[in-house]
């Protein structure tokens, strides 16, 4: 029986698409291509999951490739992270949630159904964004790998949220938009249902995995399983 909903956050309820091209131009000016940056995030981002990079690191290198892809020096580690603090600053200028997040969120809450967010991401910057956007105050469990010093895919990462909540993890229904971090992740770890986040058709779907292009859709489904 599911009793609790996990959620990711970026990309699942915080819509980067105006917040990362208005940070690159910002930077980096208008020969800047998100494309390339959202290329650069797909190659390096699983080597941050599998500890290959931590997550400065993974941010460093990051930005230095983008760097490298324009042309341009790459400056030592503190003027990498100064670029990626001003990065960041901007990106957040743009922050919004996707139409679909409120009407999810209000609908499982007013069900009574305790809700919790599972990031992969620096703490401090998260529960920043969090508030930003206005998130905070509408979940139970907030658990970030920054934090809690494990990351999706970890079954750790989802023991650690369905533990929180005083449940198991065949309890808790986990919604994200990264195939493997979140809807494998989520299945190895013993979680009942993985929903698949695609709002544009980008994904296959792993086998075993709900896809769903609306976060409209999950109270609907999680009646039926409940």
């Amino acid at each position: 029986m599911v009793r609790a909903v996990s959620f990711d956050v970026d990309d699942t309820l915080i819509d980067y698409s105006v917040s990362i091209p208005r940070s690159l131009r910002g930077l980096f000016g208008t020969d800047a291509d998100p494309d390339v940056w959202l290329t650069l995030m797909d190659a390096l981002h699983p080597l941050y999951l599998d500890g290959t990079l931590s997550h400065t690191a993974y941010l460093r290198t990051r930005m230095a490739a983008m760097l490298t892809t324009l042309g341009r020096p790459v400056p030592d580690d503190a003027a990498l992270d100064r670029m990626e603090q001003q990065r960041i600053t901007l990106a957040e200028t743009g922050l919004r949630l996707y139409p679909d997040v409120l009407p999810c969120l209000t609908t499982l809450r007013a069900e009574g159904m305790p809700l919790a967010l599972l990031s992969n991401t620096d703490g401090r910057l998260q529960r920043r964004r969090l508030q930003v956007v206005g998130l905070t105050g509408l979940f139970d469990i907030i658990a970030l790998s920054g934090e809690i010093g494990v990351a999706k895919p970890n079954p750790a990462a989802f023991e650690h949220v369905s533990a929180s909540l005083g449940l198991t993890t065949a309890d808790v229904v986990h919604v994200g938009d990264n195939p493997a971090a979140d809807a494998q992740g989520a299945l190895a770890a013993g979680n009942p249902m993985a929903l698949l986040i695609d709002r544009t058709g980008r994904h296959p779907t792993p086998a075993g995995v709900t896809r769903i292009m609306d976060l409209r859709e999950v109270p609907d489904l999680l009646r039926g399983v409940r």
